[in-house]
C-alpha cells in the first residue's frame, strides 16, 4: 500500500477497482518487424538484439565501440522505449 492516503472527495461513487500499469520492464515488449527477408547479401550486417534498461543511442554507441567503427556507421529501426524489453 502508498505511503500516502489519497483519500480526496468524489463527484461520483468509489473506483470499481485498481491496477497498476507497467512496472517491470517485461510489462511492455517491442518486437521489431521488417517487413522483409534478409538474403544474407550486401555490404550490412544485421544483428538481432534484445535490450532492457538501455536506451537505443547508448546501446548503438556501445555497438560502434565494439565493431571499432563510428557511431554514425550503425543504424537502427526507430527509436525504443527504454522502459521496456525490445528486440
Amino acid at each position: 500500500m502508498s505511503q500516502w492516503q489519497l483519500t480526496w472527495p468524489r463527484a461520483w461513487e468509489e473506483p470499481l477497482g485498481q491496477a497498476v500499469i507497467r512496472t517491470e520492464p517485461e510489462d511492455f515488449v517491442v518486437d521489431e518487424i521488417l517487413g522483409w527477408e534478409l538474403d544474407g547479401k550486401g555490404e550490412h550486417l544485421c544483428l538481432w538484439l534484445e535490450k532492457r534498461g538501455d536506451n537505443t543511442e547508448f546501446v548503438a554507441t556501445e555497438l560502434a565501440r565494439l565493431a571499432g567503427c563510428r557511431k554514425m556507421d550503425v543504424s537502427f529501426c526507430g527509436l525504443k522505449d527504454r522502459h521496456a524489453v525490445t528486440r
